[in-house]
């Protein structure tokens, strides 16, 4: 019996011996199949360069499509450690970072291109942006270039643009002629600029690049006109007097005001990209003073479709409704949700929130803004944990 127990062990060890370990010559034998000229260039994956293709995929059978050892996103991270905490701590990753799909910009084997980049920068990422690859008479450098790497980091970072810095830091890494900048910004420090609400990063049609939609008075040279007598809001309020009535609610962006002017911290006195001298991206302007609403979004499984819209449930300037929002909970929401206008749920003066005492709406159980990790971007697991917080005795 003992005999024939010590020959199955052998035979199992000689078995894991086979199965789990490299073979002499592997690589060999994949090349029977899989040509060299595949896995050649002028960059190579060092797995690849020390003939390890077992390191990545295993020559048998795998759960995983192109016989990967484990998925793709677990598969890279595993060497590329300083990368994944990096990204575990960002608060915006790029699209395929997040879907866990290195092989969306990288080669997995050998690239011409740095990095195993799969196509040439410019090739590469104006792939997925082609919206942003516009004809300029007058292109910034690195745009170009097709170098975006210069100003983006294409994993993450905590802009939503994907900046490898925030502030006038990103610019003056290139622009560093000091006397310059002073001169062309009237003496002020360099580093207190918010150089992008001015200029456009990728290019213009006019000199210093600065952004199409111009404030008429700064257009035609008239500073006085602003930068007079009048301070706060009242500089702008002496034109646009036909605003105001939209600020007279019982919340509005007025209130918000630290003594300086509330206008410019949405409208860019003196260019913009859009009417109004908004910029183009409406959720950019609210995210400089909204952080934590973005910072959440890209953390959460399940988001609000159009969620960067802010105009769609909000009155930018004012309201009569908490949160600026455009009426009550039920009639915002139920404006595209149209089937859930009947609710089996109570709702209303009559039911109140067991928690707070506030009559029940939509985001009671919904977060309406950015959503959560919770289908139907509920607070809570739709299962127990939500409906336990009110229903206590079950």
């Amino acid at each position: 019996m003992k005999k024939i127990v010590k020959a199955l062990m052998s035979a199992v060890f000689i078995w894991l011996t086979l199965v789990l370990l490299p073979a002499p010559g592997l690589a060999s034998s994949c090349f029977e199949c899989h040509k060299p000229s595949e896995f050649q260039g002028a960059v190579v994956h060092r797995p690849v360069a020390e003939k390890r293709c077992d390191q990545c995929h295993n020559p048998h059978v795998a759960r995983h499509e192109g016989l990967l050892v484990m998925a793709q996103r677990e598969l890279c991270q595993g060497c590329h450690e300083p990368l994944r905490k990096r990204m575990e701590n960002s608060s915006f990753l790029h699209q395929p970072v997040k879907e866990g799909n290195c092989g969306g910009c990288h080669a997995p084997h050998a690239s011409a291109v740095a990095g195993l980049l799969d196509k040439p920068e410019k090739e590469l990422c104006f792939g997925c942006h082609d919206r942003l690859n516009k004809s300029y008479s007058r292109p910034h450098k690195p745009f170009q270039d097709g170098r975006c790497g210069t100003c983006h980091d294409p994993h993450g970072g905590d802009d939503y643009r994907l900046l490898k810095t925030s502030g006038a830091g990103l610019c003056l890494g290139c622009h560093k002629n000091e006397e310059g900048m002073k001169k062309a910004h009237l003496g002020r420090d360099s580093r207190s600029l918010d150089c992008l609400g001015c200029h456009h990063p990728h290019g213009g049609d006019g000199r210093g690049l600065l952004r199409g939609v111009k404030h008429k008075p700064f257009a035609q040279g008239n500073c006085q006109t602003c930068h007079g007598k009048s301070q706060g809001a009242d500089s702008c309020l002496g034109c646009h007097q036909g605003v105001l009535a939209s600020f007279n609610k019982t919340h509005s962006h007025l209130q918000s005001s630290d003594g300086g002017n509330p206008c410019i911290a949405c409208h860019n006195p003196h260019v913009g990209d859009r009417a109004g001298l908004l910029p183009a991206n409406e959720g950019a302007g609210c995210q400089s003073c909204h952080p934590g609403t973005f910072k959440r979004s890209s953390q959460m499984l399940h988001q609000h479709p159009g969620w960067n819209k802010c105009s769609d449930c909000h009155d930018l300037h004012g309201s009569d409704w908490p949160g600026m929002v455009k009426g009550s909970a039920a009639d915002v929401c139920a404006n595209c949700h149209e089937r859930h206008k009947s609710f089996s749920h109570p709702m209303g003066e009559k039911a109140l929130d067991p928690r707070n005492g506030t009559p029940m709406d939509c985001m009671t159980c919904h977060d309406a803004n950015v959503g959560t990790n919770y289908k139907y971007f509920l607070h809570g697991s739709a299962e127990r944990g939500l409906c336990v917080q009110c229903h206590l005795s079950y």
